[in-house]
């Protein structure tokens, strides 16, 4: 029971920061921000099972990504 929360609180953690990564990548021209946002999405859906069921159902996720 703690683990879980330990792992969720780490997950929200790991993608607020990468999404602030990618905020500031889109700031600066340097540091490339697609990384950031894609990991901002992995984390989301480790902790939101209705989020991960929602991209998996998307028009473009299967057009573009779902082989």
């Amino acid at each position: 029971m703690i683990i879980k929360l330990v792992l969720k609180i780490g997950w929200i953690l790991l993608g607020s920061i990468s999404f602030v990564g990618g905020i500031i990548g889109l700031l600066l021209p340097v540091i490339p921000q697609v990384p950031f946002f894609l990991l901002t999405i992995c984390c989301i859906t480790k902790i939101s099972p209705r989020f991960h069921n929602w991209l998996l159902r998307h028009p473009l996720y299967i057009k573009y990504a779902k082989t």
